[in-house]
C-alpha cells in the first residue's frame, strides 16, 4: 500500500551486468576475492554501495511577455492618481511552446558511498574509460536503467525507465587530513539521458511474481 509520509517508501536502481566492461569485471573479481569480499561480483558491489538517487524535475514551463495595459488598474471616482500603477506594460506569462518532454532536465544523479581503499569509485572511474572505447553500436551502449519505487512492505507500484543513459561526469575524490574523524562520504555520477517513461504498477495477491504495467 502507499505511505503517506514519503521516507517510508523505498527505491530500488540495480546497474546491470552489462554496465560493466568486461576487462574491468575480471580485473576488480580478483581484487574483491582477495580481500576475502562477502561481495564477489562487481556489479553486485557497485549496486551494494548506492546511497540515494535524484531523477526527473523540469524549469522553464512559461514563457514571459511584456504587455502594454496588463495589469493597471482602472481609475473610479473615489481613487486618487498616486494609487494608480504608471507604467505602460505589465509582464504576461504563458505556457513555453516547448515540447514538455524538453522541459524536463534530462539528469539522473546517482550517489554511492565510498568503501575501504575506495574501491568503488576506482572501479567506476576505470570502467567509466572502457565504456569510451567501445564502439557505438546500439547494442554496446549503457542499457536502459530502471528505477522501481516500492512501498514500506517492498512491493514495486511504480517503475521510471531511463532511456539510452550517458555518463555525463564525476565528483572528484576528496582526500582531506583535516577531519578528525572518519566519515561517510559520497560521491556523485551524472547521467544525461534522452527520454524516459513511467509507470505505474498492479501486483496480483495471487500472483506476486506477476505485474502489470498500467
Amino acid at each position: 500500500m502507499f505511505a503517506l509520509r514519503g521516507r517510508q517508501d523505498y527505491f530500488r536502481l540495480n546497474f546491470p551486468k552489462e554496465f560493466i566492461a568486461k576487462e574491468i569485471e575480471e580485473k576488480y573479481t580478483k581484487v574483491l576475492q582477495d580481500k576475502h569480499s562477502f561481495i564477489i561480483t562487481p556489479i553486485d558491489f557497485i549496486n551494494e554501495t548506492i546511497q540515494s538517487v535524484e531523477v526527473l524535475g523540469f524549469t522553464d514551463a512559461t514563457v514571459e511577455q511584456q504587455q502594454t495595459g496588463r495589469g493597471t488598474h482602472a481609475i473610479s471616482s473615489d481613487r486618487i492618481m498616486q494609487n494608480k500603477f504608471l507604467h505602460t506594460s505589465s509582464g504576461v506569462n504563458y505556457r513555453s511552446e516547448k515540447n514538455p518532454i524538453d522541459l524536463i532536465d534530462k539528469t539522473l544523479n546517482v550517489n554511492f558511498r565510498h568503501t575501504l581503499g575506495f574501491v568503488n569509485y576506482f572501479l567506476l572511474f576505470e570502467n567509466f574509460f572502457y565504456q569510451y572505447q567501445r564502439d557505438t553500436k546500439y547494442e554496446q551502449l549503457i542499457p536502459n536503467l530502471f528505477i522501481d519505487i516500492m512501498d514500506n512492505i517492498g512491493n514495486i507500484y511504480s517503475r521510471i525507465e531511463i532511456i539510452h543513459p550517458v555518463i555525463s561526469g564525476m565528483d572528484m575524490l576528496a582526500l582531506d587530513f583535516t577531519q578528525p574523524l572518519a566519515q561517510s562520504q559520497t560521491f556523485k555520477i551524472e547521467f544525461k539521458y534522452s527520454n524516459l517513461d513511467f509507470q505505474f504498477i498492479e501486483n496480483d495477491a495471487e500472483k506476486p511474481n506477476v505485474i502489470t504495467y498500467i
